[in-house]
């Protein structure tokens, strides 16, 4: 009898799916590949798994998620600005060609699937994430300043606009599709503010995002921003744990737990490092 893979290696299996699906030798030479989310892709995989959906269609639909996201991600690479050179103009525009191929890459997956409802929440998830980074871009580009609320509502679009299309669509009751959107939404929360965390600590510079939305409060210091980055981290994690122990049954909720705990030891690892310096 063959032993039962984790979900944790499934959802590597469907990573490996994913970049094998976009690769491009031609286009690799130029463009630098995002990472992949793989702690949303495995709450997605999970969810869809406790939705008693077969894992062969859960795959598809986490690997159809992860190529969209992938292409919102390398199009996020698109700088404003770039030298004259005749390299650096190729490089913007394979960039945006790269994203706008790993995007169509979902379609013809679900198509072929026969997935046509899928495509149908992923297209317009699309559209409210595309919608969220121009107002986003915009408030930034103007120097508007955005409340606590209305910052976080735009990144959570932009972060897990995809994978929360998907849980609503799916679940089986209002509560399962309210605790898997917000936990979606609280996780990667803790995602992006560790990120700006490292980036403020390493580079010494702040990054677009919650730190630089913290900045612009009158009479802010970057020493504020850096404790404000952190305890902001702290807290959403201990959101996110509480969460997850009011979770059932019991072999979900301990999945979950090992995912939050990575969270943890991250900021535990960056806290030692600090310290050591």
């Amino acid at each position: 009898m063959s032993k039962e893979l984790s979900p944790n290696v499934e959802v590597r299996s469907i990573i490996e799916q994913i970049y094998k699906r976009i690769t491009h030798s031609y286009v690799e030479h130029y463009v630098d590949v995002p990472s992949m989310a793989e702690n949303r892709l495995e709450l997605l995989y999970l969810f869809l798994l406790e939705q008693g959906m077969p894992k062969e269609k859960a795959s598809v639909l986490c690997t159809a998620t992860g190529l969209v996201q992938l292409g919102l991600d390398t199009h996020e690479l698109v700088k404003n600005e770039y030298d004259s050179s005749q390299s650096a103009e190729r490089n913007r525009q394979l960039t945006v060609l790269a994203g706008d191929y790993y995007s169509s890459r979902y379609y013809h997956l679900l198509a072929s699937a026969g997935e046509i409802q899928a495509i149908q929440v992923l297209s317009a998830a699309i559209q409210r994430v595309n919608e969220a980074k121009m107002r986003l871009y915009i408030a930034g580009r103007d120097s508007k300043t955005l409340s606590d609320e209305e910052y976080w509502e735009l990144r959570n679009t932009i972060d897990t606009g995809l994978y929360v299309a998907v849980v609503e669509e799916y679940a089986d009751s209002a509560d399962r599709r309210r605790f898997w959107s917000d936990l979606m939404k609280q996780t990667a929360k803790v995602e992006s503010v560790i990120g700006e965390w490292e980036q403020l600590k390493w580079q010494e510079q702040v990054p677009f995002g919650f730190a630089r939305f913290l900045l612009q409060k009158p009479g802010a210091t970057l020493a504020q921003v850096l404790s404000g980055v952190e305890g902001k981290a702290l807290e959403l994690i201990g959101l996110c744990e509480q969460m997850v122990r009011t979770l059932h049954p019991a072999e979900t909720r301990n999945m979950l737990a090992s995912i939050t705990a990575r969270y943890s030891h991250r900021i535990s690892r960056l806290k030692k490092v600090i310290e050591e310096m």
